[in-house]
Formats: structure tokens, sequence, C-alpha cells
């Protein structure tokens, strides 16, 4: 009786052995890829953060149907602005913007949205947005505003100074001072 007792408890202790080898294997793979899923979101995010370091490459289509291409764009400062017409946040900053100094003192803002080109120009009808030489208004018609800021939150501004160079990404909606204080920073 002792022997059977004794195989049985040998067999219990192997089998307890191999689970707890398998939960601890299991449990560090887990771990290891967690681990490397985060690295690699943030290299990712190093890599469009030095990308976006300077005025991105990108092209957009206008309201009359041209492609208009980052490169056309010489000194700053710029301000980029993602929107989407139905969007209330959206509706209330691009309001301001219009109603303070921001298109006199940028050298382009840049209004970009993936709705419809005709909803887009419906919607900034009621600014009179083609009076304003330095604003621009861009169709993302390919969806691809997101891979080239690595951001796709709508409202959002993207401001570079004169140089080109990024000052600051602005997510939600924003007042225009806070966008004019960045736009004058190192004036």
């Amino acid at each position: 009786m002792g022997n059977i007792n004794n195989v049985y408890y040998n067999r219990y202790f192997t089998m307890r052995k191999i689970i707890q080898g398998v939960i601890l294997i299991a449990f560090s793979l887990s771990m290891t890829l967690l681990i490397a899923g985060v690295i690699r979101k943030i290299l990712k995010e190093k890599r469009i953060d030095e990308k976006m370091e300077l005025l991105p490459s990108f092209s957009f289509m206008t309201m009359t149907r041209d492609d208009f291409h980052s490169s056309e764009i010489k000194n700053g400062p710029v301000l980029i602005v993602r929107f989407h017409p139905e969007c209330d946040h959206c509706q209330y900053e691009i309001s301001q913007i219009f109603r303070s100094d921001i298109p006199a003192i940028v050298s382009k803002a840049l209004l970009i949205s993936s709705a419809h080109p005709d909803s887009i120009s419906n919607f900034l009808k009621q600014f009179n947005y083609s009076e304003y030489s330095s604003v621009v208004v861009l169709a993302d018609t390919s969806d691809s505003f997101g891979s080239i800021f690595g951001k796709d939150i709508v409202p959002s501004n993207y401001i570079y100074n004169r140089e080109l160079k990024l000052v600051k990404v602005l997510s939600g909606e924003v007042k225009t001072e806070t966008i004019r204080k960045y736009l004058h920073i190192g004036e």
C-alpha cells in the first residue's frame, strides 16, 4: 500500500512541476511579447517624432482638385489643422481661427480633412476662406494623414516655426490664444 501511495505522490508531484513549468514559461513568454510590443511602439513613435521634426513630405488634394505638395511651403510659420466639418469641437476651433489674426500671421494655414471635398467646402464657405491667401484647404482622400503625422486625432494642430521645425502638437480643441503663443515662439 505504501508503494502505491508513493507512486501516486510521485506522479502528482511530477505533474505539478510540469504544470508549474508550463505556467512559468507561458508567463515569461507573455511578458517578453508585452515588453517587445512596448519597445516597438516607443521606437515607432520616436521615428515619427524624428520624421515630424521638420515639416514632413506630403501631398493632398485642394478644393479645386489640384495636388498640393508640402514642398510648396518654403518658410513658416505654418499651422496645420486636422479637422472634420461635422465635429463640433472642430467647428468651434475653425470659427475662432478665422475670427483671429492667425490667417494673417502664418505663412500657411493648412486645413486638412478626410471628409468629402464638397462637405469641406460647404462648411468653410461661411468663413470666406478663399479670401485668405495663407489658407489652403486640403482633402485627405487617401486617408494618409495619420501615417504621415503619426496621429489622426480630430481636431489637432501642428505648429511649425519659420524654419519649418516642429514647435508643438496640440491635440483636441485648442483656444486660439494657445495657437498664437506657439506661433510666436522664437520670434
